[in-house]
C-alpha cells in the first residue's frame, strides 16, 4: 500500500470516527443535559463549530501530505535512471 493510499484510509477513517462521535456524544448529551432547549441548541452549535475546525484543519493537513507525496513521487519520476 502507499503512502498516498495510507493516507486516504487514515482520513477516511477519522471523518467516519469523528462522525460517529460526534452523533453519540450529542446524543449523550442530549439526554443527559438539565438545560434549557436553547442553551442545549446553543451548545450543539458550538460544538459542531469546533468539530468543522478541526475536520477542516485534518483535511488541510491531508492536502498537504498529498501534495508533498506528489512532488516526492515526481521528483522520482524525473530523476534519470542509470
Amino acid at each position: 500500500m502507499s503512502n498516498m493510499e495510507k493516507g486516504h484510509v487514515t482520513l477516511s477513517g477519522f471523518l467516519a470516527g469523528a462522525a460517529v462521535g460526534a452523533v453519540v456524544g450529542a446524543g449523550v448529551a442530549l439526554l443527559l443535559a438539565p438545560k434549557s432547549g436553547r442553551e442545549t441548541r446553543e451548545w450543539l452549535g458550538a460544538k459542531s463549530s469546533q468539530v468543522k475546525g478541526r475536520l477542516a484543519e485534518a483535511v488541510e493537513r491531508t492536502k498537504s501530505a498529498v501534495r508533498h507525496e506528489a512532488q516526492v513521487i515526481a521528483s522520482t519520476l524525473e530523476t534519470p535512471r542509470h
